[in-house]
């Protein structure tokens, strides 16, 4: 329970955040006065009465006594000071009181000022609306400011730069150029056109034609529907359909509006959606990506070399970039790329890309991208992706994905997928690993077969029929004098001989599980080299047989009795089996039916 005191404390509180929050609004009352030749500080009394505060100033550093003139309707107090004192006067907020103070640099001619302030509001020249959140920017220092909710700005600029021009931006208007030929403080009103034609046809805002505007647009990568890239079969020749464009496209907006907001200031973050120009820096160094001599445009300009402390933020790299935590380009990369975590990248990289933890590149890729972790491209990859974990192609690799863990692509032109664990939409290149998965017009058979070992077999093969994995469990039904079953893996080839006729080679390795040893004592290992002959029926169902070369070896003997073996009588190899033999060699015979993939 709160005491007497606790709530009046929280209620001073509560007054000082209230006056606090008042006082920070004076300058932007609006009122309406008319006054015809009256003395200032008679003017200045009706002002303040008007606007619920009051005026604090030294009648020795302004003339009180001077008459003035004042015609304002519905104006803020701001704009109403600026016009009454003419820059002569510097006026701030503090709680309830608004001072004057004589503008000092105004009248100093002789030493002049480093730096001057343009201050003024952003309107809309349409309906006379003050503009919040507009972009006013300076690109050759790259001082910027953002307006505020009132649509005032103030920005500070150096007096010995000649040719200093102020860029004017706002989402949905047409940019606006404008000559700053004064070096000391102005008040200076800006109106922006709204850009009627955007909306309408989806084109770009128009721009005030110079040599040091913005010529590139970063927008979501416009990619085409269809591809027309020259491909080894029919089936990875067909088009990307609309809808996987469509969430590639929410991915990278979602993505990249994420990273914007988790990395970039307020006031970047408002930079990047107004500004569409590109600027052009030879370094930039940051320690975070609102904390570098890019200040606060940083999302906004490319760079020949970046080097970044913690945390960099730009539009794009042409040479190299260094990390030693994050580096987060909006557009492209061109050379080389290091992070010491991770490297994220909006559209496309060519060059070289390595992050200890993780590479993710929402557009195209050429070149070698390398991490611990894992590697992702949102779209087409040529070059070498080498991760710890997995790699990760949206749309075509053409080259070499490399993992301990896993390797996806959509489709696979050349090179190959080298991993654990490969898939793929459609593949022209064999991938290998311990086990490949090939959607489209990869091999996969469901098979069941019987033989001289196991009276019951069932088999998965997956991967391409140049190169498949072989997943195989046998069973005997508890029958006498035979194993229990086995359960193994493999490799195999397959080649396809025409009209519904195909050729396999086979290899396995299987443990053979005994009815009557514990599974901690299970030391038998049967080896075994098929041929066979498939024949399709169908689509999806085909026969096969075809003899098999085996080998038994175990750590006891009598495993096998060569005198009461069923079904298929083997050729035995050596020896025949007796109770004393541990290893057996034989020729068998296997038969089965296989359920086919439509390839």
């Amino acid at each position: 329970m709160l005491n007497f005191k606790s709530y009046i404390l929280l209620i001073g509180l509560l007054a000082g955040i209230c006056v606090h929050a008042h006082a920070q609004e004076l300058l932007e009352k609006r009122i309406t006065i008319r006054i015809n030749n009256q003395p200032l500080d008679e003017t200045l009394q009706k002002i303040g009465d008007l606007g619920g505060f009051s005026f604090s100033y030294s009648p020795d550093m302004i003339d009180i006594k001077g008459r003035v003139s004042v015609q304002a309707n519905n104006q803020s107090i701001r704009e109403i000071l600026t016009e009454l004192f003419k820059d002569k006067v510097t006026f701030k907020e503090r709680r309830k009181y608004i001072i004057l103070q004589k503008n000092n640099t105004a009248t100093q001619e002789e030493e002049k000022p480093e730096n001057f302030n343009l201050n003024g509001y952003i309107i809309d020249n349409k309906t006379g609306l003050k503009l919040a959140n507009a972009s006013i920017y300076e690109s050759v220092t790259l001082a910027s400011t953002v307006s505020n909710q009132y649509g005032y700005y103030k920005i500070r600029l150096p007096t010995s730069k000649q040719n200093i021009r102020l860029e004017v931006r706002k989402e949905d208007y047409i940019a606006k150029s404008i000559a700053i030929p004064s070096r000391q403080d102005t008040y200076l009103q800006i109106t922006l056109t709204p850009d009627t034609l955007k909306p309408l046809s989806g084109i770009a805002p128009r721009h005030v034609s110079r040599v040091d505007s913005l010529h590139h647009k970063v927008a979501v990568p416009q990619y085409p529907v269809a591809s027309n890239m020259p491909s080894a079969s029919s089936a990875l020749s067909a088009p990307v359909a609309s809808k996987d464009y469509e969430k590639l496209k929410g991915t990278y907006q979602k993505v990249q509006t994420q990273f914007i907001n988790a990395f970039a200031s307020a006031k970047q973050a408002i930079h990047t959606r107004n500004i569409e120009d590109t600027l052009h820096r030879p370094f930039q160094a940051s320690v975070l990506p609102f904390l570098g001599t890019n200040h606060q445009l940083s999302g906004n300009i490319i760079n020949d070399y970046s080097v970044n402390l913690i945390a960099g933020y730009s539009l794009g790299v042409r040479k190299m970039e260094v990390g030693s935590i994050l580096n987060v380009v909006r557009g492209n990369v061109t050379g080389f790329q290091l992070a010491g975590i991770s490297n994220i990248v909006g559209n496309n990289v060519d060059g070289f890309q390595y992050a200890n933890f993780l590479n993710l590149t929402l557009g195209n890729f050429n070149g070698f991208q390398g991490t611990n972790l894992i590697n992702y491209t949102g779209r087409n990859f040529r070059g070498f992706q080498v991760a710890g974990a997995g790699n990760v192609v949206v749309e075509v690799l053409e080259g070499y994905q490399l993992a301990a863990g896993y390797n996806y692509a959509h489709t696979v032109r050349s090179g190959h997928q080298i991993a654990a664990v490969n898939f793929a939409d459609s593949s022209a290149t064999v991938p290998f690993g311990l086990f490949s998965f090939v959607r489209r017009n990869g091999y996969r058979r469901y098979e069941f077969s019987t033989d001289e070992f196991n009276y019951f077999s069932t088999s998965f093969k997956t991967g391409v029929d140049r190169f498949y994995n072989i997943f195989t469990l046998g069973f005997n039904a508890l029958q006498p004098d035979k194993p229990l079953g086995s359960l193994g893996y493999g490799f195999g080839t397959g080649q396809n001989l025409g009209r519904g006729w195909m050729a396999n080679a086979d290899l396995t390795a299987s443990v053979v599980f005994p009815k009557d040893d514990p599974l901690e004592n299970i030391g038998y290992g049967l080896f075994r080299f098929s041929l066979g002959i498939e024949k399709k029926l169908g689509r999806g169902l085909a026969v096969f047989a075809g003899p098999s070369l085996n080998l038994l070896s175990g750590n006891q003997s009598g495993v096998i009795n060569a005198e009461k073996t069923k079904w298929f009588d083997p050729i035995w190899l050596g020896e025949t089996p007796n109770v004393s033999k541990k290893s057996y060699g034989w020729v068998g015979f296997q038969l089965g039916i296989r359920f086919c993939n439509r390839i």
